[in-house]
């Protein structure tokens, strides 16, 4: 019951606006509004009266719809922008992973060179690099 009368204010309130309004009630006790007279005749005309404000004073709303569309448009390139920014980015990390991945794959490929220490700490600086990178 209380959706019905909801839809029927909601209607109400958008018929109003536009000029008459019937009131009707069907076969089941139904009670609706519309801007057309109900189709079985029977119903009536419901004189409508919005309440003054309280001000005393009706000002009309005035929003500046160009200067909103700008600042709408503003921020869509603001963050198309940023989204541009984020996208290459993640390329560019991608890339410094896949560089990183590359080179301690080489240089775990290679043979241990003399100096044994300075090549394990290479490959170990190697991959706590690419751990960083490629998270």
């Amino acid at each position: 019951m209380r959706r019905i009368f909801l839809a029927a204010v909601c209607a109400f309130g958008a018929v109003a606006a536009q000029g008459q309004v019937y009131k009707c009630v069907d076969a089941r006790g139904v009670t609706g509004y519309s801007d057309k007279p109900c189709p079985d005749g029977k119903g009536k005309e419901v004189d409508i009266h919005g309440q003054p404000p309280i001000s005393g004073e009706v000002t009309p709303y005035r929003e500046d719809l160009k200067a909103a569309e700008r600042d709408f448009q503003r921020r869509q390139a603001q963050l198309e922008r940023e989204r541009q920014a984020d996208i290459r980015a993640t390329e560019a990390r991608q890339r410094q992973c896949t560089a990183k991945r590359t080179e301690l794959e080489r240089a775990s490929a290679t043979r241990r060179p003399a100096d044994a220490d300075a090549h394990d700490a290479r490959i170990a600086r190697l991959q706590a690099e690419v751990a960083k990178i490629c998270r």
